[in-house]
C-alpha cells in the first residue's frame, strides 16, 4: 500500500501542478473570483488524476462495476469535495490577505490553496482506492 500511496501522490502532485498552473492564471491574471477559479482548475486536475490512477495505481479487478461509472462516482465525491475546499480557500484566502506581510497579501490566493492541498491529497487517495479496488 505505501508503493501504492507514493505512486498516487507522484500522480497527484502532477495533476496538482496542472490545477496551480491553471487556478493561479485563472485567478490572478483573468481575475476569475477565488471559488469559481477552483473549481475549474480542480476538475481538469481531477480528471487527470482519475485517468492515470486507474490506468497505473489502481487495480479494478473482480469488479461488476465499469470505471466509466466508477467516474461518474468519482466526479460526484469531487462535486462535493470541490465546492466545499472552494469556499473554504476563499475564506482562508480572505483571512490571509489581512496578514501584514506584502508577500503573503500578494499570494494569498495561492497560499490558501496550498494549505488545503494536503488535506485533500489524503481524502482523494482513500477515496480512489476504495472507489476502484473495494467497491464492488
Amino acid at each position: 500500500m505505501l508503493k501504492q500511496a507514493i505512486k498516487f501522490f507522484v500522480t497527484s502532485g502532477i495533476g496538482w501542478i496542472i490545477d496551480m498552473c491553471i487556478y493561479t492564471v485563472l485567478s490572478n491574471i483573468l481575475k476569475v473570483p477565488v471559488a469559481l477559479a477552483n473549481i475549474i482548475s480542480s476538475f481538469i486536475s481531477v480528471t487527470y488524476v482519475y485517468i492515470v490512477s486507474t490506468r497505473n495505481n489502481f487495480k479494478n479487478e473482480s469488479s461488476n462495476i465499469s470505471l466509466k461509472k466508477k467516474y461518474i462516482i468519482y466526479i460526484v465525491y469531487q462535486v462535493i469535495m470541490i465546492l466545499i475546499f472552494s469556499f473554504i480557500i476563499s475564506g482562508l484566502s480572505s483571512v490571509l490577505i489581512k496578514i501584514n506581510y506584502n508577500i503573503v497579501i500578494k499570494y494569498s490566493k495561492i497560499c490558501a490553496k496550498i494549505l488545503v492541498t494536503p488535506i485533500t491529497m489524503i481524502c482523494n487517495f482513500m477515496f480512489m482506492k476504495w472507489l476502484i479496488e473495494k467497491f464492488k
